[in-house]
């Protein structure tokens, strides 16, 4: 079965470009222009990846990142945004939001956009086991409901945020380096900061009160999730 690419983009040009482009490599390609009309098709299509332009009408892409992975139905499709926008800020919000990479659309070649759609794929390929349910301590981690619970409570994540905890419960104990963590969560070949990571950690143990020391800093090297 081919995969089907949802294009998102507002500029016929450039649409066309990437239709041709993918069309050759025997992607299926639907598109859309504004970012109501994407959030709309996403749910209908139930595409296997989206490419989505960071300046849109209606709803620009970080919204409609951000509403694609609060659905149950779209959460787990990968995104990759299509940016004329590098700087390292913009970079960390589109991460922190749920992309999961980022082409830039100035000299774009076809062979960088397919390896990227490629590896977005593969990375997505994988998921937790439905209804798998991780336990440590006083957390729990439902992984068909992408739901933490801390002594019974639920803990409000956002999407990078659950990611993380969830490769730090699979590895529990184990030091996991920025390297593993970027490749595992953001599979980011181009981001050379750990930046990302450090907000995003320091946002989760912000969320987890007493229990925050679970996830340990291990100095030049990355973290480590153990329960004292």
């Amino acid at each position: 079965m081919q995969p089907r690419i949802l294009v998102v983009d507002d500029e016929p040009d450039f649409v066309r470009f990437i239709e041709e482009v993918l069309k050759k490599e025997n992607f299926t390609v639907i598109s859309v222009g504004d970012g109501i009309k994407a959030i709309k098709m996403a749910g209908e299509s139930r595409p296997d990846l989206i490419l989505l332009d960071w300046n849109l009408p209606g709803k620009d892409g970080p919204q409609v990142c951000q509403a694609l992975k609060a659905d149950p139905k779209t959460r787990t499709v990968p995104v990759v945004m299509l940016t004329v926008r590098r700087k390292e800020t913009d970079v960390v919000v589109g991460l922190e939001i749920g992309a999961d990479d980022f082409v830039s659309k100035r000299g774009l070649r076809p062979r960088e956009l397919v390896a990227r759609v490629r590896a977005a794929l593969r990375k997505s390929g994988p998921q937790p086991d439905p209804g798998e349910v991780l336990r440590s301590g006083p957390f729990a981690l439902d992984t068909e409901k992408r739901r933490l619970t801390l002594n019974g409570q639920e803990v409000e994540l956002r999407p990078k945020e659950y990611e993380l905890i969830y490769v730090f419960m699979k590895n529990e104990s184990r030091v996991l380096t920025r390297n593993f963590l970027e490749e595992t969560i953001w599979g980011t070949e181009y981001f050379g900061s750990s930046r990302a990571i450090d907000s995003t950690v320091t946002r989760l143990r912000a969320k987890l009160g007493k229990q925050a020391t679970a996830i340990e800093a291990v100095q030049g090297i990355g973290y480590r999730f153990e329960i004292p």
